[in-house]
């Protein structure tokens, strides 16, 4: 019963990286939603000429959904990660068997498996760096991108500035010539100035905050990872990290043990068979009684008998005649 709800409690915690990410989406949704009415965001991007917006929000759609992905990642490995912690409480590093699967802290539990099978010393802090550094990086292009989206909306600003400034020559070179010319020029200059304030704030606030907020997410739940899985090793298997004859001595019981767990299944196995080959030829006799009854009761099977003993009864005198035959 205690070990249940250790079990739930420990489920309940690998949900943390997953619930504060979609807590984080579900704030950026809003802060979406208000820059969109207040600020008419969709309307500007719709007419955004420049494109740059359009690169901007690309940008960070790629992110949220590399960024999402890794979380769902992440929530598995946290379950993954509980469950081993559970099994090495007691037996140590020998508790977490291998699985070969492609879960982060079962690669780098096979690893600590192969590591002390050949009497070799476990450098815990290293293999941890290296087992979890494809997730550090994942998480660190999700802020890459952040930056990318920072460094567009500063491009949207000298942009919009430099039509802004365009838009205002054309206005000064119009005035007092051709009233249409000005018109236009200070449209031109307005819209510049939208570039310049859209691009900035779409940037700021998708790059530099909410994208930038989902990075550290990911990566924070990576290092909690590493810390967990090194606490695990340090408390529950620090005896298993060094070589030792006493190492080998537990890591030689762990596998008798398993070859009699295994042993134990085939006996199951073989005994379940012969019941399911006992079962099989109790229903072929069965069958084979079911058939005969049903063959000496078949009326073409009988006609097909007195034909048979027809043909039997006139072959001799059919022979002779075919040999007298043959001689005349």
């Amino acid at each position: 019963m205690a070990s249940n709800v250790i079990q739930k409690s420990a489920d309940q915690r690998a949900l943390r990286t997953f619930a504060l990410w979609m807590g984080w989406a579900i704030s950026a949704l809003t802060v979406f939603a208000m820059m969109s009415r207040k600020a008419n965001v969709i309307e500007f991007v719709e007419n955004d000429q420049t494109h740059v917006t359009w690169m901007i929000i690309g940008m960070f759609a790629l992110g949220v959904s590399i960024s999402f992905v890794q979380a769902m990642k992440l929530t598995a490995e946290w379950f993954r990660a509980y469950r081993i912690e559970s099994l090495m409480v007691n037996r140590g590093i020998a508790g977490a068997v291998k699985s070969g699967s492609n879960h982060l802290v079962d690669r780098f539990i096979d690893a600590v498996h192969i590591i002390t099978e050949r009497n070799g010393r476990v450098d815990v802090d290293a293999l941890i760096d290296v087992e979890f550094s494809s997730q550090h990086r994942l998480s660190q292009f999700v802020g890459l991108l952040g930056n990318l989206m920072i460094t567009l909306g500063l491009i949207g600003t000298v942009l919009g500035m430099t039509i802004t400034m365009n838009g205002l020559s054309g206005a000064l070179g119009s005035l007092g010539v051709d009233q249409h010319l000005l018109v236009e020029g200070l449209r031109s200059a307005m819209n510049g100035m939208g570039v310049a304030f859209y691009t900035t704030l779409i940037g700021s606030v998708l790059g530099g905050i909410l994208l930038r907020v989902f990075s550290w997410i990911t990566d924070a739940s990576v290092n909690g990872l590493q810390d967990l899985m090194l606490r695990s090793c340090i408390v529950h298997a620090s005896s298993d990290l060094e070589p030792s004859d006493d190492r080998n001595i537990r890591a030689l019981d762990a596998s008798v043990q398993q070859l009699q767990g295994r042993v134990e299944l085939l006996n199951l196995a073989l005994k379940a068979s012969r019941e399911e080959m006992g079962y099989l030829r109790e229903e072929a006799a069965k069958m084979h009684q079911e058939l005969g009854a049903l063959a000496d009761d078949d009326p073409i099977r009988k006609m097909a008998g007195g034909h048979a003993r027809y043909a039997l009864s006139i072959r001799p005198g059919l022979l002779t005649r075919m040999f007298n035959r043959r001689k005349d």
